[in-house]
């Protein structure tokens, strides 16, 4: 089976800047399904001023967050996912985007032969242990950074729905 890593595009330069993210969660980190219940349901993020502000279907800088078409393919691979709503909000323009923070089940799959900082906040090269369980969309543990992974087949589900805003990298399968 193949396997990704769903990422932000990084081709779109002006993402929303989250200036509370406080309010929503103390630390990127407290974002798992043990801390679901100390995260609100429904939480209003405030962005940074700013002239213009691009929404692709997935950020990933400070939060993973995802559009309502992502959820949606999300939610058919894996029924029982958590998500919660944020809502960003640009007052500069009175724009504002409604995305979900989904919280993954968190998987120790990382290979020795990945590539990772001492700090693991960076991944060089990425090779997972695929989990005996064939769930389809997770994140990897233990990492700093949100890493998140999903199977092929979740890939192509969401490339047929022409979702778009978004990068695919491959992972290496140490089998």
């Amino acid at each position: 089976m193949d396997y990704f890593r769903i990422r932000q595009d990084r081709e779109y330069n002006h993402t929303p800047v989250i200036t509370n993210l406080g309010d929503i969660v103390r630390r990127r980190l407290d974002v798992s399904i043990k801390n679901s219940s100390r995260i609100r349901d429904v939480n209003v993020a405030m962005a940074r001023r700013c002239d213009k502000i691009d929404f692709p279907d997935i950020l990933d800088e400070q939060l993973f967050l995802v559009s309502e078409s992502v959820k949606t393919v999300f939610q058919m691979y894996e029924p029982g996912m958590i998500f919660k709503e944020v809502c960003i909000l640009n007052n500069q323009t009175e724009e504002y985007a409604r995305y979900f923070m989904p919280l993954f089940q968190e998987i120790l799959c990382i290979s020795d032969k990945s590539i990772i900082t001492p700090d693991r906040s960076q991944v060089k090269r990425m090779v997972i242990k695929p989990p005996s369980d064939m769930i389809s969309i997770f994140k990897a543990e233990p990492l700093i950074t949100d890493v998140v992974i999903i199977r092929l087949d979740v890939a192509e589900s969401l490339l047929r729905r022409k979702i778009r805003k978004f990068t695919l990298e491959r992972i290496g399968v140490d089998l």
